[in-house]
């Protein structure tokens, strides 16, 4: 079973959480956020808290092509 969650955010700014946060999620969540800027407008992107299953989990930004460019980390 596939749990999926996500959203789109627009805005200032904004929260991104895992379904259960700050309790554990679903096993098989698959959750796809999709955030909107005004053109020549950067995102920021700061975690306060932020943990992967090893193995299970992880995390992929995008610039809205299918390989990542212009971040700066």
């Amino acid at each position: 079973f596939i749990y999926t969650c996500g959203g789109t955010l627009k805005g200032l700014n904004g929260t991104i959480e895992s379904p259960g946060f700050p309790y554990g999620y679903p096993n098989g969540a698959n959750c796809t956020w999709v955030i909107v800027a005004e053109e020549r407008n950067r995102i920021q992107i700061t975690f306060q808290s932020f943990a992967l299953e090893e193995e299970y989990d992880y995390l992929s930004l995008y610039d809205g092509h299918p390989h990542p460019t212009n971040f700066r980390t």
